[in-house]
């Protein structure tokens, strides 16, 4: 990967984790804090420390950091089971586009950081 395709890759990730996480707080914030109810608080919770995690992730990878390769897997694995879960019924805390975005996202993230060019840095 060049420098500057590994700066536009970052800079999706953080957008796709600032539209990820978007959602996220307003579920802890409007539904959870304020509507007193307990699935969606923690759902939020949940959603906002996964998108906190793929930024990180995609920054990491980002600057060649010596965990990047590790941190990706984890964030990605923790996007695809998160949503995954927002998105089954009866509470559907996430909707389709979101699954859908997550789960792109998180393959793609995969296939990046499963690179040779990351397991040589």
């Amino acid at each position: 990967m060049t420098v500057l395709s590994r700066g536009a890759a970052a800079v999706v990730g953080v957008l796709v984790a600032a539209f990820l996480g978007f959602g996220a707080v307003e579920e802890l914030i409007v539904r959870g804090v304020r509507g007193g109810e307990v699935q969606p608080l923690i759902v939020g919770l949940l959603g906002a420390v996964v998108s906190v995690l793929l930024a990180l992730a995609s920054l990491a990878l980002w600057r060649r950091h010596t965990r990047a390769r590790r941190l990706a897997i984890v964030a990605a694995i923790a996007a695809m089971t998160f949503h995954a879960y927002a998105a089954l019924p009866p509470h559907r805390n996430a909707g389709f586009l979101v699954l859908i975005v997550a789960g792109a996202y998180a393959v793609t993230l995969l296939g990046l950081a499963l690179s040779e060019d990351v397991r040589r840095s």
